[in-house]
């Protein structure tokens, strides 16, 4: 059975249906971490059983004791749980698929099993691989549910939401620009709620000032701003993030390297644009799923002609190659190719 999305589990959680497999997927963390205890109460009662097993995902697993602990003979009342976390599928080879197989298409009476995924959704999507076959298994043998990535969107409500159970007030842009420093992690977003909340003892409103002085951006999210800096051209500020991240241990060219996928995401933005595409066909054509990059982009796009993106893209470019193959000091040619970038875009005004 396939969960087409979490309000199936969920009705299916409440019902008490319980299947015999569970499969949680995907690349959500928080919310599958949720309904991953959730089923861990429902199906014993308790989180603390003593019919509760827990393995370790990420490091090579016993098929045959995973087989003992669900068919065992337990003195303990209640139905018996594996849980396994954060499954590997590297580790899934076709030995341990084969003995994944036999264990789930044979009856589990008085057992459940249930594994989480946290992996990129393509890698259950590709014919023939560990994951597709996985997903194959278990929804046969019983229910899968994907956990797809929040939205910027999403993830702001979600802020939103944690701020106001807490006391405090975050308005709809405060909560993009937290949504925007975390990288839309739902988990650290969760965390830094209860920071900034905390710092306003559970009163009073939650100011873009304070976000910018108590929550530290992710390498990305600097990085973009370091981009979104350039676009508003504003030279003291973006050189104000480069010193940042250098601080920081950033090597240069990891830092060109975001820069540039920045620009590239704006030039696609750009295209979509020209060619009448509409944004949910880009978004889904290009990858981008419900990442804010592409609709961050094709805000940006508008600040741009044709040419000066495609000169800035040529610099880009230029930069990464020497960087590559000449040896420069990395952070000087970053440095230059930022002011060339400038000088771009102020011949564009003039």
């Amino acid at each position: 059975m396939i969960f087409s999305n979490l309000r199936e589990l969920d009705t299916n959680i409440r019902a008490g249906a319980m299947l015999p497999v569970y499969l949680l997927y995907g690349e959500e963390t928080r919310q599958m971490e949720k309904a991953r205890e959730r089923l861990v109460r429902t199906i014993l009662g308790a989180e603390d059983s003593p019919n509760l097993f827990r393995l370790d995902g990420s490091r090579a697993i016993d098929w045959d004791s995973v087989g003992d602990m669900l068919w065992s003979v337990s003195f303990v009342p209640g139905r018996r749980l594996v849980v396994i976390d954060d499954l590997s599928l590297p580790l899934l080879h076709a030995e341990e698929l084969c003995k994944l197989t036999t264990l789930l298409t044979t009856p589990l009476e008085g057992a459940a099993l249930l594994i989480t995924c946290r992996n990129s959704l393509d890698q259950f999507k590709k014919k023939a691989t560990a994951g597709a076959k996985l997903l194959a298994l278990c929804d046969k043998a019983g229910g899968a549910a994907q956990f797809s990535v929040m939205t910027r969107g999403d993830v702001a409500k979600f802020a939103r939401s944690l701020a106001l159970k807490r006391g405090c007030l975050l308005d709809s842009e405060e909560s993009l620009l937290l949504a925007d420093y975390c990288s839309l992690d739902s988990l650290r977003v969760q965390s830094e709620v209860e920071k900034l909340t905390a710092y306003h003892a559970g009163t009073g409103k939650i100011t873009a000032e304070d976000i910018e002085a108590m929550v530290a951006p992710t390498v990305d999210a600097n990085v973009f701003q370091l981009g979104d800096r350039l676009l508003r051209r504003d030279f003291d500020g973006a050189m104000a993030i480069v010193d940042d991240l250098i601080f920081l241990q950033e090597r240069p060219e990891s830092i060109l390297t975001i820069l540039t996928m920045s620009f590239v995401d704006i030039y696609r933005a750009a295209a979509a644009r020209r060619g009448n595409v509409s944004e949910a066909t880009a978004r889904r054509e290009l990858g981008y799923g419900g990442s804010y990059r592409f609709t961050k982009a094709a805000e940006q796009s508008r600040r741009l002609s044709r040419g000066t993106l495609a000169a800035i893209l040529e610099l880009l470019a230029e930069a990464d190659a020497r960087m590559k193959l000449s040896g420069a000091d990395g952070r000087v040619v970053l440095e230059v190719t930022i002011l060339q970038i400038m000088e771009a875009l102020r011949e564009e005004r003039n």
